[in-house]
């Protein structure tokens, strides 16, 4: 994880001097602006309030996905709060780690977390889509959903087991529920990593070619793009652009191995 600390008064730059990162000192909006923009950090620890940190870090927040990690300590280094990014960036894990580094006390705030309860949209292995907010309240509130996995996917511990809903979380790599619906209000759809895409294309074949022809097949077999795991070609496609630019991993076979199969 790329992380860089930024501190703003001598407090705050001897607390950062106390952590393995990148450190700037000054400037701490601009520097974040630029370096956010950049995109070549994972996570910011910054030195300075809450107030502070969210002034400068909320108009630059996008999606939760892609958007750093930023963990902010107080000038006494007696908290490392994660602000934002908590599950899916590692704000939540890099609080704890700071907090270990500096003796101070990591402030989660996250629900599942500080409740010690599954995160839905962290499963390993799984890609989760629909009413995660219901579900997740539901899990809070002590209710079990129904948990509907009608090809006996391998589920993680972590995953409670099937209750008496209302809320529900169906597994699958369907493009949608039975019907041809969307996950309706209290369901989570859950997409096991299920599918491997065979692609061939010729040597001037462009990349977003090969990715329309690759969405329409899943969408005329009924299939959800988020259960692909990985594509497989020839040998000598492996490197092919058209391919690399569906951003999945590739496997590659010989044409030997193609044939005898």
């Amino acid at each position: 994880m790329s992380t860089v600390s930024v501190s703003i008064t001598e407090a705050g730059r001897r607390l950062a001097g106390r952590l393995p990162f990148e450190h700037v000192h000054g400037r701490m909006g601009a520097v974040v602006r630029e370096r956010w923009a950049q995109g070549d950090v994972d996570g910011f620890v910054l030195f300075a309030a809450t107030g502070v940190a969210v002034r400068i870090v909320g108009p630059l927040l996008g999606d939760k996905r892609s958007d750093p990690a930023v963990v902010c300590v107080d000038e006494a280094g007696r908290f490392a709060v994660s602000l934002c990014g908590g599950h899916h960036r590692g704000a939540n894990e890099l609080a704890r780690r700071v907090g270990a580094l500096l003796g101070a006390a990591p402030v989660v705030t996250t629900a599942t977390d500080a409740a010690g309860l599954v995160a839905i949209d962290m499963l390993p292995g799984l890609v989760a889509s629909g009413d995660v907010a219901a579900v997740s309240a539901a899990l809070l509130d002590g209710r079990s959903p129904i948990v509907d996995n009608p090809l006996d996917w391998p589920l993680p511990d972590a995953l409670p087991a099937s209750g008496a809903g209302p809320e529900r979380i169906l597994v699958t790599d369907a493009d949608a529920e039975p019907g041809g619906g969307p996950a309706g209000p209290g369901t989570v759809l859950l997409r096991p990593q299920s599918l491997v895409v065979g692609v061939g294309s010729s040597t001037g074949a462009g990349s977003q070619e090969v990715a329309e022809l690759v969405a329409a097949t899943l969408a005329e077999a009924g299939l959800s793009a988020d259960s692909v795991q990985s594509v497989a070609t020839i040998d000598r496609r492996r490197h092919h652009p058209a391919l690399t630019g569906l951003g999945l991993p590739i496997t590659s076979f010989s044409a030997d191995a193609l044939a005898a199969g």
